[in-house]
């Protein structure tokens, strides 16, 4: 609440009031009495978010462990037998979201991992519509069914919350963001991108616990079953500008990556590139990298097997 306060010669009121004093108070009465809508209000609801106002680029801010933004949680629910039991995994958020406008009214988000989902608009949020959709992740080779998604916003701040079951070879895990947080993208932000990126970057420690730059191959073996290969990843990561809002991102094993940089994040355009190696192999990848102070980005190789990697590097 405004505590506002005037300095100045107090004033004394007049003992009779005029007939228009006493008509303004009586309306402000009318006002409370009956529930009509008085001007402060009206203006609280004016406040509230038209359709137009979510749609465009959204990115997600920095994850943080320490008050779990943008960090959500992924684990075996504990009656299930169809999952393996463990500690749950913390999984950092990163990436781009559009939305758009659809025929009927709705609304449509377009996520960089390829996933579409359709949206309802509320008074005050959007919403999952219908509250149970599923998508087969091809960059990732995983699929996820989205039970709940929830939307608000705040000027160019989006808050989100997520619910949903991630199918994963040894069973479906439950997969929950409680602290989701997007900045919407104003332009293509340009100018910060080509002041935070360019550099060299080294990759921090890895962490087995988090699974922080450690990237997980699996892939079918001989036998049919899925095998699993966890590989640290070390080694200095060099950005630079390119043309049309583009960066270069140079790799230590003599592979070139194109990037558009947009607000906070940037994501690999074309979507899916190769790279042949001195040593005679090749590499396929769709990834984004996003930076506030300290590089945080995913690299997903996807060639013959299925590769995912959250990673962290910080300037050298």
């Amino acid at each position: 609440m405004l505590d506002i306060r005037f300095a100045g010669r107090r004033r004394r009121l007049p003992s009779r009031l005029s007939p228009l004093v006493v008509a303004l108070s009586l309306g402000v009465a009318a006002w409370v009495a009956i529930g009509i809508a008085g001007p402060d209000q009206a203006q609280a609801k004016s406040t509230e978010p038209s359709q137009h106002d979510y749609l465009g680029t959204w990115n997600y801010d920095q994850p943080d462990r320490a008050s779990m933004r943008n960090i959500a949680v992924l684990g075996c629910p504990a009656a299930s037998t169809s999952c393996r039991p463990g500690p749950p995994l913390l999984v950092p958020q990163i990436g781009t979201i559009v939305f758009s406008r659809t025929a009927g009214g709705g609304i449509v988000g377009h996520t960089d991992q390829g996933c579409t989902w359709t949206f309802k608009v509320l008074s005050a949020s959007l919403e999952l519509d219908p509250p149970s959709q599923y998508c087969f992740n091809h960059v990732i080779d995983s699929s996820y069914t989205i039970t709940k998604w929830s939307v608000t916003l705040s000027g160019h701040r989006e808050r989100e919350t997520i619910e949903a079951i991630s199918h994963q070879p040894t069973g479906d895990y439950e997969f929950r963001l409680d602290n989701g947080s997007r900045t919407k993208v104003v332009g293509h932000d340009w100018r910060q991108a080509r002041s935070v990126f360019p550099g060299t970057w080294r990759y921090d420690a890895p962490d087995p616990q988090s699974r922080v730059n450690l990237l997980v191959t699996r892939y079918t073996g001989p036998d049919g079953q899925v095998q699993v290969v966890q590989s640290p990843q070390r080694g200095l990561v060099t950005l630079t500008s390119g043309r049309q809002q583009t960066m270069t991102a140079q790799t230590q094993d003599g592979c070139s990556w194109t990037l558009a940089a947009r607000g906070n994040t940037a994501e690999l355009e074309p979507a899916l590139q190769t790279c042949q190696t001195p040593q005679g192999t090749s590499r396929s990848g769709s990834g984004r990298s996003q930076v506030t102070g300290s590089i945080k980005h995913r690299s997903l190789p996807v060639s013959t097997n299925a590769a995912e990697g959250f990673c962290s590097a910080s300037a050298a």
